[in-house]
């Protein structure tokens, strides 16, 4: 059977996030080692499914893309559990550092994205020049072996991402509407998309067929699904449940 599905990127966010909750690394950790999430709006979505937290996905990032321009939330209007580290599903009051120190293998490090590729690459775009959290997470997990977790929805998908990002670096641009960045290239970690959400929901194979609309449907993505029978319908019962997910509002402050 087969399937095909419009989701909006609001939708999307949910969709994503109740997959993460579901995929095997976080349930692991979950039991017995920690689960880092750090910033972003899909991360927030992250942080109310798996956490259970009253999160304002607007407020759970610093960095944005909205209102036609890179900006950054207010800082008042921030999320100051950012980020939200949880010890076998427990919320603990320590920071990334301690984790880390507390070593376990099956510690996720939960990181948004700004871009995606079709090899598997994700760019992170960063403003500040201390490298944000990626410079801070970088080196002990790629050392160590301990993984990242990409959520990220197909609308920011682009056709190279280490090409993106060698056009990238706030000093190289002459000219910027918004903030200008620089951007990591990062190939090492698990990528969740909604491809991945719909095969962790509902066993479907899916692919991204199509992009884009009108009417509150920009930067929706058209998703075709196929399987058996009973796999298509939790992937319809998966979608319905995600439908008319209100979009993430804009906390911009300033950013001449």
């Amino acid at each position: 059977m087969k399937a095909v599905f419009a989701l909006t990127p609001a939708e999307s966010r949910r969709l994503i996030a109740r997959g993460v909750a579901q995929m095997n690394e976080v349930k692991a950790a979950l039991e017995r080692a920690y689960v880092i999430i750090v910033g972003g709006t899909t991360n927030g979505f992250v942080a109310q499914e798996i956490a259970g937290l009253e999160v304002d996905p607007q407020g759970f990032t610093a960095g944005t893309s909205t209102k036609g321009v890179l900006c950054v939330t207010r800082a008042e209007e921030r999320d100051e559990r950012i980020p939200v580290i949880l010890y076998k599903g427990e919320r603990v009051d320590k920071t990334v550092g301690d984790a880390f120190e507390d070593f376990h293998l099956e510690t996720v490090v939960i990181k948004g994205a700004n871009a995606v590729d079709p090899d598997g690459n994700v760019g992170v775009i960063t403003s500040g020049f201390d490298g944000g959290t990626v410079a801070a997470t970088i080196g002990t997990m790629t050392s160590t072996g301990m993984k990242y977790i990409f959520p990220v929805g197909l609308e920011k998908l682009v056709p190279s991402v280490p090409e993106a990002a060698r056009w990238a670096g706030s000093k190289t641009f002459d000219s910027s509407i918004g903030a200008p960045f620089g951007m990591f290239c990062l190939s090492d970690g698990i990528v969740f998309t909604e491809i991945e959400a719909l095969d962790t929901l509902a066993g479907v194979e899916a692919k991204h067929i199509a992009s884009g609309g009108i009417g509150g449907s920009q930067g929706a993505v058209i998703i075709a699904a196929k399987g058996d029978e009973a796999s298509i319908k939790k992937a319809i019962e998966a979608v319905e449940a995600v439908k008319g997910e209100p979009p993430v509002e804009a906390r911009k402050g300033r950013c001449e």
